[in-house]
């Protein structure tokens, strides 16, 4: 979960309570969800004897930039997008402490229900969302994926992580692998699915996507 011109035409559409409601958190240090912890899922993939060789990355509610200055590390070209502007300047922030990378990471302030936030300007072999899509609301969600699908190159890897649906502060967020299968199918291909529950949350119920783009 860098600025741009066209900021504040990109988040008009969010409900206010959507908008303010990550920045708030972040700006009280309240996130358990940006642990600054770099999943096993995401090494797994980027580590293994069989790693896809470095090229263009996406990161879908970035956060902080933890995941990205990760895979930038590792030689990968990555842009990481977020909504919430406080997370965005401390990515940034983080991003010049970092010094020397063997790949290179940018950051951006944007919606990701609006496809255009999808645009890199490179068609991305890795797609990946640490939380992000579960907590946009079902009606917004085709606006995701049509981004995603016209930013993944063939064959391109998406890696999704989301909470099965449950309440939060009276609000329904979360997704169902159908839900999944009916966004992304036949432009992706479900890999694996492990359901597990997430910690940071109370045990929640919760999955990994590994989902491959058509060629």
């Amino acid at each position: 979960m860098a600025g741009t011109s066209g900021t504040n035409e990109t988040h008009r559409t969010l409900r206010i309570p959507e908008r303010w409601g990550f920045t708030l958190a972040y700006w009280r240090g309240r996130t358990p969800w940006d642990s600054g912890v770099v999943p096993p899922e995401l090494r797994e993939v980027i580590e293994n004897a069989n790693a896809p060789a470095p090229g263009y990355a996406l990161d879908i509610g970035c956060g902080t930039g933890t995941n990205s200055l990760y895979l930038a590390q590792h030689g990968w070209q990555v842009t990481g997008i977020d909504f919430a502007g406080p997370a965005i300047k401390r990515a940034n922030e983080r991003l010049r402490r970092a010094g020397a990378l063997s790949g290179s990471a940018q950051f951006r302030r944007a919606d990701a229900s609006r496809p255009e936030s999808f645009d890199t300007g490179h068609p991305c072999i890795l797609l990946f969302d640490l939380g992000c899509l579960h907590t946009i609301p079902a009606e917004k969600r085709p606006g995701y994926a049509t981004g995603l699908i016209r930013a993944a190159a063939p064959h391109a890897l998406y890696m999704l992580y989301g909470f099965a649906p449950r309440l939060l502060r009276s609000r329904l967020i979360g997704i169902t692998e159908d839900e999944v299968r009916a966004l992304f199918t036949p432009a992706f291909e479900i890999e694996r699915i492990v359901a597990g529950s997430d910690v940071t949350r109370g045990r929640a119920a919760s999955a990994w996507y590994w989902l491959r783009r058509a060629g």
